[in-house]
Protein backbone atom coordinates (compact mmCIF):
# COMPACT_ATOMS: atom_id res chain seq x y z
CA UNK A 1 0.00 0.00 0.00
CA UNK A 2 2.82 1.84 0.81
CA UNK A 3 4.42 2.03 -3.04
CA UNK A 4 0.67 2.47 -4.53
CA UNK A 5 0.63 5.71 -2.77
CA UNK A 6 4.26 6.87 -3.46
CA UNK A 7 3.26 6.48 -7.32
CA UNK A 8 0.21 8.84 -6.67
CA UNK A 9 2.70 11.16 -5.44
CA UNK A 10 5.90 11.00 -7.81
CA UNK A 11 3.81 13.15 -10.40
CA UNK A 12 3.39 16.21 -8.08
CA UNK A 13 6.93 16.08 -7.10
CA UNK A 14 7.70 17.54 -10.61
CA UNK A 15 5.25 20.07 -10.86
CA UNK A 16 6.73 23.27 -11.54
CA UNK A 17 6.61 26.47 -13.76
CA UNK A 18 8.27 26.28 -17.15
CA UNK A 19 7.66 30.04 -17.55
CA UNK A 20 8.23 32.72 -15.67
CA UNK A 21 6.38 35.85 -16.79
CA UNK A 22 6.81 39.45 -14.97
CA UNK A 23 3.34 41.49 -14.98
CA UNK A 24 2.89 44.92 -15.34
CA UNK A 25 -1.07 45.67 -15.24
CA UNK A 26 -2.82 48.72 -15.46
CA UNK A 27 -6.66 49.11 -14.70
CA UNK A 28 -8.53 52.19 -16.33
CA UNK A 29 -11.59 53.07 -16.28
CA UNK A 30 -13.29 50.73 -19.02
CA UNK A 31 -10.38 48.35 -19.46
CA UNK A 32 -7.46 46.57 -18.01
CA UNK A 33 -4.00 47.14 -19.96
CA UNK A 34 -1.22 43.65 -19.40
CA UNK A 35 2.31 43.31 -20.49
CA UNK A 36 3.88 39.89 -19.52
CA UNK A 37 7.47 39.63 -19.84
CA UNK A 38 9.41 36.19 -20.05
CA UNK A 39 11.86 35.72 -18.39
CA UNK A 40 15.46 36.32 -19.75
CA UNK A 41 16.49 32.28 -20.32
CA UNK A 42 13.00 31.14 -22.39
CA UNK A 43 12.90 34.76 -23.85
CA UNK A 44 16.11 33.52 -25.25
CA UNK A 45 14.92 30.01 -26.37
CA UNK A 46 11.35 31.60 -27.90
CA UNK A 47 13.51 34.28 -29.80
CA UNK A 48 15.13 31.89 -30.93
CA UNK A 49 12.19 29.70 -32.25
CA UNK A 50 10.13 32.18 -33.30
CA UNK A 51 12.54 35.37 -34.84
CA UNK A 52 13.18 32.97 -38.16
CA UNK A 53 15.44 35.47 -40.01
CA UNK A 54 17.39 36.35 -36.84
CA UNK A 55 16.99 40.01 -37.09
CA UNK A 56 16.08 40.21 -33.13
CA UNK A 57 12.90 41.85 -33.92
CA UNK A 58 9.49 39.84 -34.56
CA UNK A 59 7.47 40.88 -37.78
CA UNK A 60 3.83 40.31 -37.97
CA UNK A 61 4.56 37.04 -38.85
CA UNK A 62 6.79 35.52 -36.55
CA UNK A 63 4.14 37.57 -33.59
CA UNK A 64 1.12 35.32 -35.11
CA UNK A 65 3.22 32.12 -34.93
CA UNK A 66 3.95 32.90 -31.45
CA UNK A 67 0.68 33.89 -30.83
CA UNK A 68 -0.77 31.02 -32.33
CA UNK A 69 1.63 28.84 -30.30
CA UNK A 70 2.00 30.38 -26.74
CA UNK A 71 -1.14 32.98 -26.13
CA UNK A 72 -4.22 31.76 -28.17
CA UNK A 73 -4.27 27.93 -26.59
CA UNK A 74 -4.58 30.09 -23.32
CA UNK A 75 -8.17 30.95 -24.65
CA UNK A 76 -9.27 27.39 -22.90
CA UNK A 77 -8.68 28.47 -19.73
CA UNK A 78 -9.69 32.27 -19.71
CA UNK A 79 -5.99 33.06 -20.97
CA UNK A 80 -4.85 32.01 -17.41
CA UNK A 81 -6.58 35.13 -15.71
CA UNK A 82 -9.80 34.96 -13.45
CA UNK A 83 -11.90 38.50 -13.83
CA UNK A 84 -15.29 38.20 -11.64
CA UNK A 85 -17.37 41.97 -11.86
CA UNK A 86 -19.98 42.38 -9.43
CA UNK A 87 -20.13 38.65 -8.63
CA UNK A 88 -20.17 37.60 -11.96
CA UNK A 89 -16.86 35.60 -14.13
CA UNK A 90 -15.94 37.22 -17.25
CA UNK A 91 -14.73 35.59 -19.98
CA UNK A 92 -11.53 37.28 -21.33
CA UNK A 93 -11.77 38.69 -24.91
CA UNK A 94 -8.30 39.99 -25.73
CA UNK A 95 -7.63 42.74 -27.75
CA UNK A 96 -4.87 44.78 -29.46
CA UNK A 97 -2.17 41.97 -28.78
CA UNK A 98 1.13 42.50 -29.63
CA UNK A 99 4.39 40.48 -28.88
CA UNK A 100 8.12 42.01 -29.04
CA UNK A 101 11.56 41.72 -28.12
CA UNK A 102 13.44 44.24 -26.00
CA UNK A 103 16.27 43.99 -23.24
CA UNK A 104 16.49 40.93 -23.81
CA UNK A 105 12.87 39.98 -22.77
CA UNK A 106 9.71 38.70 -25.17
CA UNK A 107 7.37 41.28 -24.09
CA UNK A 108 3.57 40.27 -24.84
CA UNK A 109 1.14 43.37 -24.12
CA UNK A 110 -2.71 43.19 -24.76
CA UNK A 111 -5.91 45.13 -23.70
CA UNK A 112 -9.34 43.58 -22.05
CA UNK A 113 -12.50 44.96 -21.52
CA UNK A 114 -13.53 46.01 -17.79
CA UNK A 115 -16.89 47.18 -16.66
CA UNK A 116 -18.05 46.99 -13.03
CA UNK A 117 -20.38 48.63 -11.10
CA UNK A 118 -18.81 48.40 -7.24
CA UNK A 119 -16.35 45.68 -7.36
CA UNK A 120 -14.10 43.77 -9.72
CA UNK A 121 -11.25 40.60 -9.06
CA UNK A 122 -8.27 40.16 -10.96
CA UNK A 123 -6.18 36.87 -10.82
CA UNK A 124 -4.01 35.22 -12.71
CA UNK A 125 -4.00 31.74 -12.48
CA UNK A 126 -2.41 28.14 -14.07
CA UNK A 127 -4.20 25.34 -12.32
CA UNK A 128 -1.10 22.97 -14.52
CA UNK A 129 1.72 25.45 -12.93
CA UNK A 130 3.12 25.84 -16.33
CA UNK A 131 3.36 29.59 -16.07
CA UNK A 132 4.14 31.71 -12.61
CA UNK A 133 3.41 35.05 -12.88
CA UNK A 134 4.81 37.85 -10.31
CA UNK A 135 2.96 41.31 -9.95
CA UNK A 136 5.92 43.72 -11.00
CA UNK A 137 4.09 46.85 -11.57
CA UNK A 138 0.17 47.74 -11.10
CA UNK A 139 -1.38 50.91 -11.86
CA UNK A 140 -5.12 51.84 -11.30
CA UNK A 141 -7.74 54.77 -10.97
CA UNK A 142 -9.51 52.62 -8.28
CA UNK A 143 -8.46 51.47 -4.95
CA UNK A 144 -7.11 48.25 -5.10
CA UNK A 145 -5.92 45.13 -2.56
CA UNK A 146 -3.48 43.02 -3.71
CA UNK A 147 -2.75 39.63 -2.52
CA UNK A 148 0.80 38.04 -4.06
CA UNK A 149 2.29 34.28 -4.31
CA UNK A 150 4.95 32.17 -5.29
CA UNK A 151 3.59 31.51 -9.08
CA UNK A 152 0.21 34.02 -9.01
CA UNK A 153 -1.81 37.15 -7.45
CA UNK A 154 -4.94 38.39 -7.32
CA UNK A 155 -5.75 41.91 -7.50
CA UNK A 156 -9.69 43.36 -5.38
CA UNK A 157 -10.65 46.81 -7.26
CA UNK A 158 -13.28 49.03 -5.17
CA UNK A 159 -15.00 52.15 -7.05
Amino acid sequence: MRYIFLLFLAPGLYAHPHFFINSNLKIEKNRVLSQWRFDKLNSKLLLFEFDTDKNKILDKKEQERFLQTHFYPLKTNNYNLFLQSDEEELSIQPKNTKVSYQNKEIILEFESSLDFKIQAVFCTIDATLYMAYTLEKFESIYEADIQKSQYDFCIGVTK
